[in-house]
């Protein structure tokens, strides 16, 4: 509902995910594929990732998922950050979202996306 404290919070991962998360998982991802060229990058990118992913972490702190302990759109935009955390094997630095990651994977409306996910790419 619009105004409250959930709406906030919803909309703040929803916008977080998109804009500071996904850049410099996306600045990692050019300077694994092209490491000549983009190597300029990596420092920053690695800085970047850290800060961000540190933040998620310690927002992850103690609840189950992002918002009023359900599964809302702002847990499924944040699963990609997520999947890029596994796959650059940074997990291991990160409890909050190796445990929150596992959640999501086994929760029944997130299969459901997934599914849906696949069926349009």
């Amino acid at each position: 509902e619009r105004g409250t404290k959930a709406h906030t919070e919803y909309l703040q991962w929803m916008h977080f995910a998109e804009s500071s998360a996904i850049l410099p998982m996306l600045l990692k991802i050019f300077v694994s594929k092209e490491p000549n060229e983009t190597q300029f990058l990596s420092g920053y990118a690695d800085k970047e990732a850290m800060n961000v992913l540190g933040y998620f972490e310690q927002s992850l702190e103690g609840k189950t998922y992002l918002v009023e302990e359900r599964l809302t759109g702002a847990d499924i935009m944040m699963s990609f950050i997520v999947e890029l955390v596994q796959k650059f094997g940074l997990v291991n630095h990160f409890p909050n979202i190796e445990r929150y990651g596992k959640q999501l994977a086994t929760h029944p409306a997130f299969a459901k996306a997934e599914q849906l996910e696949v069926k349009y790419s």
